[in-house]
């Protein structure tokens, strides 16, 4: 009877010694705590992303292996943002993460309530997590937005010296203006009628008659294709058979019948545009963007770094998250842009993940904040 109860006594303790193990506090950041349990389930998502997402199995397997240290690098940063948040009196309402949550599923093109739960299942999230993420999510936005944002300036001077110093790196290759006729294989004519219909066509386009004129003019309806318009294209993007026809035209000049899928293809070439450099105006907000980003990128990475000298900081990672703050210093030298480096596959600021199989296969994904204006 003594032995039984020891027993029975044993195995009651296991669960909540697991418990324990799992509650363990392995970081601080002022009064934000994230526990052992909450680190291996961040964790938990941030495999399930790399295997969703990456299909080389070298990279795939590397970052598999630097997931301890990455998952408590972004865990610390996300602490230290929400640390702040606090400080800050943040507080985000329902109707801000009703919106930003319908944002999210007009992006999956997904209508209804049941598909919605139906992909956050898929996903590993319930509703409720999802809506606390996009919580945490919004206040590091606001954050951001405070306290970073307004250091973010790009003065148009330095834009237009970028660009007299990088004029190259803007340079627009030739392009021809493309238009396209073909004689179609599913018209029922015999393939000597069909070659006959488009070499006339050709002839009267080429004695300066309109591609249209001359394909209403000559052929029945249902023999050929309507024109095609395919507007200002570069070398590759065309089929290589009728790039190889085009190129060569002179503007004006149509092709020589080619074989091709559908039929006969007749191309016409309106206009042709040589290699040029565009002038500032034209790629002036591509250059802000970039310069905003890039400074945004600076701006973020010393500013983590004043938060945390002045945070009350205790962090007791597991082994294999030892060495996060080698992870954390290295990111923020790539955020500054003093050397390459592979984005990091979590950022506090994004929008909880989807996976593919919860949305259409055309839906675009969200696209992590913040904006910078």
């Amino acid at each position: 009877m003594q032995k039984g109860l020891i027993s029975l006594l044993i195995l009651a303790a296991v669960p909540a010694a697991h418990a324990t193990v799992l509650n363990r506090i392995v970081l601080r950041v002022n009064d934000q705590i994230a526990t052992l349990m909450d680190y291996q389930q961040r964790k938990d998502d941030y495999l399930r992303e790399v295997l969703r997402r990456e299909s080389d199995p070298q990279e795939r397997t590397r970052l598999i292996s630097e997931a301890g240290e990455e998952v408590f690098s972004e865990m610390f940063r996300d602490l230290l943002l929400q640390s702040r948040a606090d400080q800050l009196g943040i507080d985000i309402t329902e109707a801000q993460i009703d919106e930003s949550v319908g944002q999210v599923r007009q992006n999956f093109g997904i209508r209804t309530d049941e598909e919605f739960v139906a992909a956050l299942g898929q996903s590993g999230l319930t509703l409720e997590q999802f809506r606390n993420q996009m919580r945490s999510n919004l206040r590091v936005q606001e954050v951001r937005g405070r306290e970073v944002q307004g250091k973010v300036k790009v003065d148009e001077d330095d834009l237009r010296r970028y660009y007299r110093k990088n004029e190259e790196e803007f340079r627009l290759p030739e392009q021809i203006q493309v238009r396209e006729v073909v004689v179609l294989d599913e018209g029922g004519d015999t393939p000597a009628y069909r070659l006959a219909l488009a070499e006339s066509i050709r002839r009267e386009a080429s004695n300066g008659k309109a591609l249209a004129d001359a394909v209403t003019a000559l052929a029945k309806p249902g023999a050929t294709s309507s024109v095609i318009d395919h507007g200002w294209v570069s070398k590759g993007d065309l089929d290589k058979t009728l790039e190889a026809a085009a190129w060569p035209l002179k503007v004006g000049e149509v092709s020589s019948p080619v074989a091709a899928r559908g039929g006969l293809h007749l191309l016409q070439v309106a206009e042709r545009r040589e290699s040029r450099i565009p002038p500032f105006a034209d790629v002036q907000a591509k250059i802000r963007a970039r310069e905003q980003e890039r400074v945004f990128r600076d701006e973020i990475s010393k500013y983590m770094v004043e938060l945390e000298k002045k945070a009350l900081i205790v962090a007791d990672p597991p082994q294999e998250a030892a060495n996060f703050r080698q992870r954390l210093a290295a990111k923020e030298t790539v955020e500054s842009g003093l050397e390459g480096g592979s984005a990091a596959p979590v950022d506090p600021s994004a929008p909880p993940a989807l996976t593919d199989a919860a949305a259409p296969a055309a839906a675009p994904e969200p696209v992590p904040p913040p904006p910078v204006e």
